[in-house]
């Protein structure tokens, strides 16, 4: 059998690199690890090279290359980097009198679109592509820009490589989100229904297909699934970062009481509708984002919090139910950028007409890339599930060079510490930081970029908040649980699988207590990742020393970031967010401790 190798390569928003052999994704990697720049959008160049390098792979040995959009966006927007470059004024002024409502007037917005392509602030990031075609003509041509655009990018792939252009393919947005959830996830053999649900990508935002025997069958699409527009705008008229923060307005919808949600609602009801498996426009105002901030100019920020993700659960059900429905089939994946909502996930998953339901970890446009590498495998017989998202940076290949001596003076160092060491530590209130093996990719910190506390004293989460992680005081901590206890304190009758932190589910009254400082304050649910020995065993081992000292088989986890920051990557990203940040305790490895100066760090065993 032939040594098959791919790389498939997401260019917009969080930009990252996937490599498959065989069948098996064995390297995913996000750009924003590397540049330091959260949600970074563009040419994932670091990204693609450490796919390549920690592999041993050289270009001439790669199958298949493939960017997974086929038409990634206006060139001005990609090269602003608007996502991240993008003030929340600039964004009030983009769907505001500057831009869009110019735009629907019939105006012309070319002096905008210049201030774009021109502005300092919008040309700071080194550019991979060429975008000197980027004329006043090509910016005002959409059809003519999605060419130029695309001839760009597989001009900067094939330069990069050293391949031949049309090696280059482009893969469809929604089929890449579609075959992740579905070949991520562990359901083979049995029909499965994998819904895709987005904001946009290459015309639409909304998929449902039929799998079966690891063949998909197009049941329904849609381009008027405004769910992703209406919480994106909501996040805005927050004062909250779209693309970035709809996580904060889901945290803080359970505070909101429920007759004020449903009177938010009401500016809501009817924009959208279920028609037989799509979601499809109804009332829809053809200038959202103006209709919204006038209906809610009366209404309090926790109520519109909970009013949009109140719609977004209903709409999301009802779709559900309606192709439950329409296909008999009760088994669920589902993907794409709204995926992302756990709240929604949890309401989905307590359906009758759901038997099982699994959501990939971080199913937003990130794991386009690891999508596209399997779509593009020749046998799909071959795709192997994720088991697990260790697929990112490994500090293996640095450690050896690492010189602890360095930390000499500003650190209290520590060498061939134990789990039971680390353990008393996180059990007598200490916050500890850890940077060991391979990063997770995606959203999420799994255990291996974390920071972990003991999740039964809710003191941590202020001392976390105000000292390390500036978080809103609304927001919930994860929970990371050991697979084999999951069942004493989580309420999970469907027994779904949760290894990535993607649905929400119910802890048991009786045990909240012990776990509180991993919950959401308010609506008591957890946000959990099942820890399992085979795929996490060094965690696995920490937790379990926690628990033989505690009784309690779970940890506090939040990814080790400052905020607004990237998930830390290297052993340099950690010590130098260690030195910045109120962090206790810094593990290496597992084997090297280091301790702020003054703070005891190992309480005898």
């Amino acid at each position: 059998m032939r040594n098959e190798l791919i790389l498939a390569v997401h260019a917009g928003h969080n930009a990252s690199a996937a490599l498959m052999r065989n069948g098996v994704v064995v390297t995913a990697a996000l750009e924003e690890r590397f540049c330091r720049k959260k949600n970074y959008v563009g040419y994932p160049f670091q990204a693609i090279e450490y796919c390549l390098t920690k592999e041993g792979v050289v270009s001439e040995e790669l199958s298949r290359v493939a960017y997974t959009t086929v038409a990634i966006g206006a060139s001005v927007f990609v090269k602003a980097k608007t996502s991240t470059q993008f003030s929340i004024r600039d964004y009030i002024d983009y769907y505001g009198e500057r831009y869009y409502k110019r735009k629907m007037r019939g105006e012309s917005v070319l002096d905008y679109l210049q201030w774009l392509n021109s502005d300092a602030k919008f040309n700071e990031d080194k550019q991979y592509y060429d975008f000197s075609y980027l004329t006043d003509e090509v910016m005002l041509d959409s059809e003519q820009d999605e060419v130029l655009m695309r001839e760009a990018q597989r001009r900067k792939l094939s330069d990069h490589l050293g391949i031949p252009p049309e090696k280059v393919e482009f893969v469809d947005h929604h089929t890449c989100h579609a075959y992740y959830a579905y070949f991520g996830s562990p359901f083979r053999g049995q029909e499965c229904i994998a819904l895709t649900l987005d904001g946009d990508g290459d015309g639409r935002n909304q998929t449902v297909w039929k799998v079966s025997d690891d063949k998909f069958t197009l049941l329904a699409e849609s381009s008027q699934n405004d769910l992703g527009r209406i919480y994106k705008m909501a996040t805005l008229l927050l004062a909250m970062r779209p693309d970035e923060h709809e996580f904060k307005v889901m945290g803080l919808a359970p505070y909101a009481k429920a007759s004020h949600v449903a009177r938010a609602k009401k500016a809501l009801d009817g924009i959208c509708g279920v028609e037989g498996m799509r979601l499809v426009s109804k009332n829809r105002p053809a200038d959202l984002y103006s209709y919204l901030e006038d209906r809610w100019k009366d209404h309090r920020f926790d109520n519109i919090a909970g009013a949009v993700q109140t719609y977004t659960e209903e709409l999301a059900c009802e779709l559900i139910k309606s192709i439950a429905k329409e296909t008999g089939i009760k088994r669920f994946v589902i993907g794409g950028g709204i995926a992302m909502n756990i709240k929604m996930n949890k309401a989905i998953s307590e359906l009758e007409e759901v038997e099982s339901l699994f959501v990939c970890g971080s199913s937003g446009d990130e794991s386009l890339s690891i999508g596209g590498c399997y779509y593009l495998n020749s046998d799909p017989k071959r795709n192997q599930p994720l088991n697990n998202l260790y697929l990112g940076y490994d500090i293996a290949d640095e450690i050896e060079q690492f010189d602890v001596d360095r930390c000499q003076g500003r650190f209290d160092i520590n060498q061939n510490v134990t789990p039971e060491h680390v353990a008393r530590l996180i059990a007598r209130g200490d916050i500890v930081a850890v940077v060991r093996g391979r990063a997770e990719f995606g959203a999420r910190a799994l255990g291996n970029r974390s920071i972990l506390a003991n999740p039964s004293r809710r003191s941590t989460v202020q001392k976390i908040n105000e000292a390390i992680k500036n978080r809103d005081f609304w927001m919930p901590f994860a929970l990371s649980i050991l697979e084999e206890y999951q069942d004493e304190y989580i309420l999970n009758p469907k027994k779904l699988h949760s290894p990535f932190m993607a649905i929400s589910l119910d802890v048991r009254p009786e045990k909240h207590s012990m776990i509180e400082a991993g919950t959401h304050p308010y609506d008591q649910t957890v946000r959990p990742q099942f820890v399992s020995c085979q795929e996490a065993p060094r965690y696995h081992q920490l937790i379990s020393a926690f628990r033989q000292i505690t009784g309690i088989p779970a940890l506090l986890n939040t990814s080790f970031n400052l905020h607004g920051e990237p998930i830390v990557d290297t052993v340099a990203d950690a010590i130098r967010t260690f030195e910045l940040s109120g962090l206790d305790h810094l593990l290496i490895e597992d084997q090297i401790l280091l301790s702020k100066r003054g703070i005891e760090p190992l309480p005898s065993l």
